[in-house]
C-alpha cells in the first residue's frame, strides 16, 4: 500500500497587521494675541507741514481732515513739543492707494519748530525716495477711508514722524484718488 500523503502543515499564525504610522506631533499651543494697543498721550505739536488744515489731524473728529497737494511725492511732517512714547502710529486716511512709508524719530533737540529743525529730527528728506532712503515701517492702503496701523516694534521715544506717499515708488506705484486726506493721527502704546 502506498503511504497516504501527509496532511499539510498547520498554517502559520497570521502575520500581525503593519504598525500604525506614528501620530502627528501635537501642534504647539497658539501664541497669545498681541497686547492690545492703547492711545498714548499725544503731546502738542511744535511743527506741522504739508497738510492744509493740519490741526484737523489731531481734533479727534473723523469727519474733519487735512489734505496734501497730491503733487510729486507727498509727506506729512509732524514734530512734537515734548517726547512721546509709542510702539505704533495709527493714521486714518483716504484718497490714496499704494504704499505709505512712516518714519518716527527721537532727537535731543526735539521735534522741530520749522522745516530746518524738523529735518534735524527726522533725519533728512527721506520721502523723496522713501524705499531707498530708509523708513521704519510701510503699509499698503486703498483709497477708501480706513485706519492704517504702523507698528514700530518696541516702545520707543518719538519726537517727530513723517508720513510719505509717492506716485513714483511702491509696487505698484501709488495713485492719488484724488488726493490724500488725513483724518487722524494717534500714537499707540
Amino acid at each position: 500500500p502506498s503511504a497516504s500523503p501527509s496532511p499539510p502543515p498547520p498554517s502559520a499564525s497570521p502575520s500581525p497587521p503593519p504598525p500604525l504610522p506614528p501620530a502627528p506631533p501635537t501642534p504647539p499651543p497658539p501664541s497669545p494675541p498681541p497686547p492690545e494697543l492703547h492711545v498714548a498721550t499725544m503731546p502738542e505739536r511744535s511743527y506741522v507741514a504739508s497738510c492744509a488744515q493740519g490741526d484737523e489731524m489731531f481734533d479727534g473728529d473723523d469727519s474733519t481732515s487735512c489734505y496734501t497737494d497730491a503733487s510729486h511725492t507727498d509727506a506729512v511732517l509732524i514734530g512734537f513739543e515734548s517726547t512721546a512714547q509709542a510702539s505704533a502710529v495709527e493714521v486714518v486716511m483716504s484718497g490714496y492707494t499704494g504704499t505709505v512709508w512712516l518714519r518716527a524719530r527721537s532727537h535731543a533737540s526735539g521735534g522741530g519748530v520749522d522745516y530746518s529743525s524738523y529735518l534735524s529730527c527726522i533725519g533728512g528728506e527721506y520721502w523723496g525716495n522713501a524705499p531707498g532712503s530708509g523708513f521704519d515701517v510701510s503699509v499698503d492702503v486703498t483709497s477708501a477711508k480706513a485706519a492704517a496701523v504702523f507698528g514700530l516694534g518696541a516702545l520707543q521715544d518719538v519726537d517727530c514722524i513723517g508720513i510719505a506717499m509717492s506716485p513714483y515708488h511702491g509696487s505698484p506705484v501709488g495713485v492719488y484718488d484724488p488726493r490724500p486726506y488725513i483724518y487722524g493721527v494717534e500714537l499707540l502704546r
